[in-house]
């Protein structure tokens, strides 16, 4: 095989812009934390990673500026992403514990120069014969969430028959990355997407981003804030007690909407109870993939501007309608990438401080690794840096309903944000139980007052269900 090149593809646009202008930011970079317990062959693990590579262009791609434009480069060899391996075997218990969370951090938290190697990387620890600690990150503009699940579960089919010495039983890789944005261009260049331009307009004419308020010093205008570190983030996992997680999945059958609609829909309220706005803006990611490219490797992900109305002198089963009916019809227009909206956005008029999105409200992709021959558990981990002030990913799977929120210290403090994430399961437990009473008679703004006065002893990321216990 030879190299092939490429141009950058729409949906990439928006993250190399940020990364020409944040090159050491770890802001896009998607970590996945294992412990595997059994025997770990590296080996293996090396001939399975280079093997997975060799699948997926996007996991050889490095990117060029030629001429003003940006290039993809596909390298034909893998080898040049080769597996780290930390050996802390001989370490003691405590010593050990604070070595492998100091390892996983720096693992999750590398940048990635994506001029010069691909933008994944696997860091194996050795803990002990039998226990192994695993960190695979990508960057987000060659690996989205749902091509991470892919990367995973080739990856792991291959670990599993290098180990057994058998052939792997790989589904067929569809096209690659670069078919997706040959079709994604030509696209953007027919009459339907100029008609997207103009649902654009129409929909985000005189739209800005929502974003809960802040207590920072920056956030509230202190003159004395500093800029530095203007991107780091604190991460906060929530989980919704079952009873709760039902009344959601059951309020959405009934109203014949998803759970992650009704989810935003409370997120919704509670910015326009929070702000005292009832215009709402929230970006939501979406998939581009189509049954063609069910299998590719890549940033295959918009970000899409829900926009909705929300009259807190009506009801819940009004603005959860109005957040679903605005959500479909913002997916409907989602060919065109989010970085060109927020261009015409900006030249629509828009204010030069004012951003488009400052929160984000998305779904979890599915699926996760299996290396056979033992057990594995997954940690919940996110870079410590962040693009917007605050993020949301939502797990909604059989097992329950998650959610992680990352916040920017530019913007909160860890009490605030530990009470917005109470905050927030409060009012979702009284919108689901009186979805037919005017929302400003629920308490909402009574709620949201106390968010700054959470105690000093919870303040250690341990987050309590409605009605549950402490998560660990």
């Amino acid at each position: 095989m030879r190299k092939h090149a490429f141009p950058l593809g729409p949906l990439q646009e928006q993250i190399w812009r940020f990364w020409r202008q944040n090159p050491r930011s770890t802001a896009y970079i998607m970590p996945e934390v294992y412990l595997f317990d059994g025997a770990f062959d590296v080996a293996a693990v090396t001939f399975a990673f280079d093997e997975t590579a060799r699948r997926h262009e996007s996991l050889r791609t490095t990117f060029h500026e030629v001429d003003g434009a940006v290039v993809q480069v596909v390298s034909p060899d893998p080898a040049h992403a080769p597996v780290e391996v930390l050996d802390f075997r001989e370490l003691s218990g405590a010593v050990q514990a604070e070595q492998l969370e100091r390892a996983i951090t720096d693992a999750a938290n590398s940048t990635f120069d994506l001029t010069r190697l691909p933008a994944i990387r696997l860091t194996a620890i050795l803990l002990s014969d039998r226990r192994t600690g695993l960190v695979l990150s990508a960057h987000q503009i060659i690996c989205d969430g749902s091509s991470m699940a892919l990367v995973v579960d080739d990856f792991g089919e291959l670990y599993r028959s290098a180990r057994a010495g058998t052939t792997p039983e790989l589904v067929p890789v569809t096209p690659g990355y670069a078919a997706f944005v040959t079709e994604q261009l030509a696209t953007l260049a027919d009459d339907a997407s100029r008609d997207d331009l103009v649902s654009w307009t129409e929909r985000l004419t005189g739209a800005t981003g929502s974003v809960l308020p802040g207590d920072s010093r920056k956030a509230v205008g202190d003159p004395a804030a500093s800029d530095t570190d203007d991107l780091s983030t604190t991460l906060l996992s929530t989980t919704l007690d079952d009873r709760l997680a039902d009344e959601v999945v059951a309020y959405g059958r009934r109203a014949g909407s998803t759970p992650f609609s009704v989810l935003l829909a409370a997120m919704n309220v509670m910015i326009a109870a929070a702000t005292g706005e009832g215009d709402v803006c929230v970006g939501t990611a979406t998939s581009c993939r189509t049954p063609k490219f069910a299998r590719t490797v890549g940033m295959l992900t918009n970000l899409v501007v829900a926009r909705s109305r929300i009259d807190l002198s009506g009801t819940f089963a009004e603005a959860s309608y109005e957040v679903s009916l605005n959500l479909l019809d913002a997916i409907d227009d989602q060919d065109l990438p989010f970085s060109r909206v927020s261009d015409l956005w900006r030249e629509n008029g828009s204010l030069a401080d004012t951003e488009l999105v400052r929160t984000t409200f998305s779904a979890g992709a599915s699926g996760g690794l299996a290396l056979g021959e033992g057990s594995l558990s997954e940690r919940v981990a996110r870079t410590s840096q962040g693009p917007f002030a605050l993020g949301v990913v939502c797990d909604i799977t059989e097992a329950g309903i998650a959610l992680d929120w990352q916040y920017a210290l530019r913007a909160y403090s860890p009490r605030l944000s530990l009470g917005y994430c109470d905050a927030y399961q409060q009012i979702l437990t009284m919108l689901l139980r009186q979805p037919d009473a005017a929302m400003d008679s629920l308490g909402i703004t009574e709620v949201l007052p106390r968010v700054d006065a959470v105690p000093a002893e919870r303040a250690d990321g341990r987050r309590r269900g409605v009605g549950g216990e402490a998560d660990a």
